[in-house]
C-alpha cells in the first residue's frame, strides 16, 4: 500500500475498543492492513493483531505540546496518507492534521449537546438506535454497520492460558475512572463469595493498572486468596483472559467494553449514566442492569466523586442476588441469559 490511511483516537480505553468498529468497517472496503493508527501509550494493546491494522503509531503526552505537535507532524507527512478518520476531533488532531498536509479528513458526528440534553431539565429522550461504535463506524462508510473486535496476539494468548488455565467460568471487573459508576464493592465480593461457592473455582478479578488500592480494599474485604485470582496484566493479556470466560460482570467502564470486544458476555451494571448516551456493550448475548424510573438519572456523562443527590440508589438497589439471577445458571459461550426485569 503506497498510501495508506491514518486511523485517530487516542483515548479514552473504551472509545479506543469502539473505534476497532470504524476499522473493521475499512478492513471491509480497504482490505487487510489498511490503516495506521495513531494512539495513547497505554491503549496501544486495543490494536496488537488486529488484521486492519498496518502499524501502530503511539503519540507520547509528553510531545503533544506544540514543538510535539510539529514533530509528529513531520512524521504523518512522510508517510504520504491518502486521507485520515479522525475519530478524536480535538483541537489538537486536527491542527495535527493540518501541518500534517492530510487533506481528505473524515470525521463522526459531535454527540455532546445530544447527550447535555439527556441531563437537561426537559431530559430529551435519547436516539433508539443511537451508538458510539455505528457513529464512529459512518465516519468511514455513512449507513454502515460493523461492531468492535479485538485480537490479542499469539504472545498474550499464551500468557493468558497460563493465568486462566481452564476456559470458561464468570469473571468480574469491580472498577471505574469515577467512583460513581463502581457498584459497592462488598456488593461485588458478595457475589465472587456465590460464584466460587457455585462453580467451585477460582474467580478472576481484574484490575486496572491505576486500581492498586482498589485491589488493596478487595483483599480486605475478600481474604481467602485460595478464592480469586487478581489480574492485572497489560492490556493485550488482559484482552486474551477475558475472552477465555463465559461471562464477566463489570462496570460501565473500558473493560466492558475489551470483553464484549473479545466475544465474552457481559452483565454491566449502570447507574448514574445510561445506553442512551450510546457507550453500552456492543455484540450479541449482552445484558446491562438499570434501575429504571429514577427522576436523578442520568446525572452525568461520565460519573463523578460522588452521588449528587447523596442517596447512591442507582446502585445501592441492585443487589447480588439479581445480577446472579441474571447471569443464569450454566450460562456459556453465545449463549443469551433470561430477561430480569428491573424496577
Amino acid at each position: 500500500m503506497t498510501e495508506p490511511r491514518l486511523l485517530i483516537r487516542l483515548g479514552s480505553l473504551g472509545d479506543v475498543v469502539l473505534a476497532t468498529a470504524a476499522a473493521n468497517r475499512g478492513r471491509e472496503l480497504w482490505g487487510d492492513r489498511c490503516v495506521d493508527v495513531l494512539v495513547k501509550e497505554e491503549w496501544k494493546g486495543v490494536w496488537e493483531g488486529h488484521p486492519a491494522v498496518r502499524k501502530v503509531l503511539v503519540w507520547p503526552r509528553e510531545e503533544r505540546g506544540v514543538s510535539g505537535l510539529r514533530r509528529w507532524a513531520g512524521i504523518l507527512r512522510e508517510n504520504r496518507y491518502l486521507e485520515a478518520v479522525d475519530l478524536q476531533g480535538s483541537f489538537r488532531t486536527r491542527a495535527l492534521l493540518s501541518l500534517a498536509g492530510v487533506r481528505k479528513v473524515r470525521r463522526p458526528r459531535r454527540e455532546h449537546l445530544r447527550r447535555r440534553l439527556m441531563l437537561g431539565p426537559l431530559r430529551a429522550n435519547p436516539h433508539p438506535r443511537f451508538t458510539v461504535a455505528r457513529n464512529f463506524v459512518a465516519a468511514v462508510d455513512a449507513g454502515a454497520n460493523a461492531v468492535p473486535s479485538i485480537h490479542p496476539p499469539p504472545a498474550a494468548e499464551r500468557e493468558a492460558a497460563k493465568v486462566i488455565p481452564v476456559p470458561g467460568g464468570v469473571g468480574l471487573i469491580p472498577g471505574a475512572r469515577h467512583q460513581t459508576k463502581r457498584w459497592p464493592l462488598d456488593r461485588y465480593v458478595a457475589g465472587g463469595r456465590s460464584l466460587a461457592r457455585e462453580q467451585d473455582a477460582v474467580v478472576p478479578v481484574f484490575f486496572g493498572p491505576d486500581e492498586s488500592e482498589l485491589l488493596t480494599a478487595w483483599r480486605e474485604l475478600w481474604p481467602e486468596q485460595d478464592q480469586w485470582k487478581p489480574i492485572q496484566a497489560r492490556l493485550s493479556t488482559v484482552a486474551a483472559c477475558l475472552s477465555r470466560l463465559s461471562t464477566v460482570v463489570t462496570n460501565d467502564t473500558g473493560l466492558m467494553h475489551v470483553s464484549a470486544a473479545v466475544g465474552t458476555p457481559v452483565i454491566a451494571i449502570f447507574g448514574p449514566t445510561v445506553t442512551g448516551f450510546g457507550f453500552m456493550p456492543i455484540g450479541e448475548g449482552h445484558r446491562v442492569l438499570e434501575i429504571q424510573g429514577l427522576s436523578c438519572r442520568p446525572c452525568s456523562l461520565h460519573g463523578g466523586p460522588r452521588c449528587p443527590k447523596g442517596h447512591f440508589r442507582c446502585m445501592l438497589e441492585i443487589d447480588p442476588a439479581r445480577v446472579l439471577t441474571a447471569l443464569a445458571p450454566g450460562v456459556s459461550r453465545g449463549s443469551q441469559p433470561k430477561p430480569v426485569p428491573m424496577p
